[in-house]
């Protein structure tokens, strides 16, 4: 039987790669590649499934590289940011260098755009895989070539071929091998233990965000049996909470609200966390959530500017963000919200306005990241025809380490102290720090929450 290899590669800084959106963690987490979770799944009918995670395990490339040489797998699928490019492939040139007849397949967000010419001018790369829920893989590594979508690969005399994308409107999954990855040292800010599974119930994401490369990849979604199937495999390991990766948990509310009372009804009993929209999470749904184990929603805020909101097809009103916060909190659900700043259209007007909305706000947690024009958005079209970025720029950060794009009003450096502004004005404030410290229930939260609060300021004013 034949060794896969399921690589997340080395890094210099903590990168996280996963689900075509690469970034450096702003706070010392690290959660479950999902794209290597699933996979783990798909591939373990047919091969022989061994995994290495680099970067939760704190391994440089030559820790990395001499288990490799030992394993001495037959193929490697490895996950290649555009936050990590340079160090990706000159760690996995070296890897094809040291093992010529390896197989290497790449999968991460720098191949959503020219993914044909990057495979083409990387001689240690022999395919990509542009969609990791289907079994295009298995029939690619079996040589079963005329089935193959979803992917590009070289044949024998190096020629290119790309397999047109299959989309569908619903997949199931093989329950993926997540004993595989227990062993690495995974934490995440906002799940309640230390041991913590992650998963999706959907692919992709049906919203229009200009920003956002989710769009690019349609919407399918799983179901409800087939993801209960999952959650008592993950349940019979040991594992009481749930991270779903999941782009916009309730985007298909009818299979959210399934799902929930399907958690109750089979007494899966799990805490979870997720990801969500303010205009998809009705009382209904989020009463149900909460019900079924849901403690925290991360939900896309954005901005404090409903010109913004408007700009970059959000698709709600800052008035619809304080409604659902509430009511999180009158329900106790905790929330978390992410935050954009330095779009194109970003002024010192509509930047204030976020700050504004900052102090007012109910959220338990805040995330602020700066805008990144990822290959393949409206954004990076907008980037490009202001004269923001050339062309050839693929490396960035959307968590704030380096200022990507300066905006048509501010300045690389203002939209850099405007973030600032933002964690300091949010996390700082001593209302915030007691509440917090009253809300401790064990030593892992206070573990968790200080971890947390240190890496934060370290990477916000020391990075």
């Amino acid at each position: 039987m034949k060794k896969v290899l399921l690589l997340n590669p080395p890094g210099k800084k903590l990168y996280i790669r996963d689900y075509f959106c690469s970034k450096v963690s702003q706070a010392d987490y690290i959660h479950h590649p999902i794209d290597l979770v699933i996979l783990s799944g798909i591939l373990s009918q047919e091969f022989d499934i061994t995994v290495i995670d680099s970067i939760a395990c704190s391994l440089s490339a030559e820790e990395t590289a001499h288990r490799i040489e030992k394993m001495r797998p037959n193929i490697i699928i490895s996950l290649i940011g555009s936050v990590s490019l340079e160090e990706d492939t000159v760690f996995l040139a070296d890897i094809k260098r040291r093992l010529p007849g390896i197989t290497i397949v790449g999968i991460g967000d720098v191949f959503c755009e020219n993914a044909e010419k990057f495979l083409k001018m990387n001689s240690f790369l022999d395919a990509i895989l542009l969609d990791f829920t289907t079994d295009d893989i298995v029939r690619y590594l079996q040589g079963d070539i005329e089935k193959v979508r979803n992917m590009l690969f070289k044949d024998t005399e190096g020629h290119v071929h790309q397999a047109p994308a299959a989309h569908v409107p619903f997949f199931a999954l093989p329950v993926p091998r997540h004993e595989l990855f227990s062993e690495f040292n995974y934490r995440h800010p906002f799940v309640r233990t230390r041991r913590f599974a992650t998963t999706i119930i959907d692919y992709g994401c049906p919203f229009k965000c200009s920003f956002c490369i989710m769009k690019m990849l349609g919407y399918k979604f799983r179901s409800v049996e087939n993801v209960v199937l999952e959650l008592k495999y993950i349940r019979s390991l040991g594992i009481k909470e749930i991270l779903f990766d999941t782009q916009t948990f309730g985007a298909n509310k009818r299979t959210a609200m399934e799902l929930c009372h399907a958690i109750v009804g089979e007494k899966i009993n799990i805490g979870w966390v997720c990801f969500s929209r303010v205009d998809v999470t009705s009382y209904e749904l989020l009463d149900a959530m909460k019900k079924a184990g849901c403690h925290t929603i991360i939900f896309g805020v954005e901005s404090g500017s409903d010109e913004i909101l408007a700009k970059y097809h959000k698709g709600y009103r800052s008035r619809q963000i304080l409604e659902t916060i509430d009511y999180c909190h009158s329900i106790g659900i905790e929330t978390v919200g992410t935050f954009i700043l330095g779009l194109p259209d970003e002024s010192r007007k509509t930047a204030s306005q976020t700050l504004d909305l900052i102090k007012k706000i109910k959220l338990d947690y805040a995330s602020f990241n700066v805008a990144v024009p990822r290959a393949g958005t409206e954004l990076r079209t907008q980037a490009l025809k202001l004269g923001f970025i050339k062309n050839d720029f693929v490396i960035m950060d959307q968590s704030g380490s380096t200022i990507a794009l300066p905006t048509k009003f501010l300045s690389r450096d203002e939209v850099l102290s405007f973030r600032r502004k933002a964690v300091f004005s949010f996390y700082l404030r001593p209302s915030y720090i007691m509440n917090k410290l009253f809300k401790i229930r064990s030593y892992y939260d206070i573990t968790r929450h200080f971890k947390h609060a240190y890496w934060l300021v370290k990477n916000t004013w020391f990075s």
